[in-house]
């Protein structure tokens, strides 16, 4: 069974209590790191990671408290990839613990009044708006010119419609020469 912290219950774990593991998250997952708390405990050279969802730290490769957050909006395809590298490294060496509890919000609720997720179906990712629109070969454009040949199409089978209708009754067709 997977355990659910708040970020606030994650920083109970930030190295400062020798009685206490030491956490990080990544991505939302949470990692035992105890066995390095040398580097992730107390005056250790990533103690800014401790306790705390690092991913944006991570992708950017910067150790600073500051920076500790899930915020991958605006990382490069190489930061993400940096992050996947560390995702993969955290993977292979430390035991996962749990999840960092979501906090979802509506806007039609006051200012701070979030409802807490404690089930992964329970979560509903929201991709950026940019995402959401449609992206197309089909530029307005070509949409455009695309249009005007149908209408000239159409306008063409009519004529030819038309001229076949209101032929006179044995008029004959002209004579067109071969070449």
């Amino acid at each position: 069974m997977v355990r659910f912290f708040t970020p606030e219950e994650l920083l109970a774990f930030d190295g400062s209590d020798a009685d206490k593991p030491v956490y990080i998250a990544v991505k939302g997952v949470i990692y035992d790191v105890s066995q390095s708390r040398e580097f992730y405990g107390k005056g250790g050279p990533y103690e800014a990671f401790a306790g705390r969802e690092c991913s944006r730290a991570l992708a950017i490769m910067k150790v600073d408290a500051a920076e500790c957050n899930d915020n991958l909006a605006d990382c490069t395809e190489k930061q993400l990839k940096t992050l996947e590298d560390w995702c993969n490294k955290f993977n292979s060496k430390y035991p996962i613990v749990g999840q960092v509890q979501k906090q979802l919000c509506c806007t039609r609720r006051p200012l701070g009044a979030c409802t807490s997720v404690t089930a992964l179906d329970d979560v509903v990712e929201v991709p950026p708006v940019e995402s959401l629109l449609r992206t197309t070969f089909f530029t307005p454009s070509l949409l455009a010119g695309m249009a005007l040949v149908v209408l000239l199409t159409a306008l063409g089978a009519y004529v030819l419609w038309w001229d076949l209708q209101h032929r006179e009754p044995g008029a004959a067709a002209e004579d067109h020469t071969e070449l």
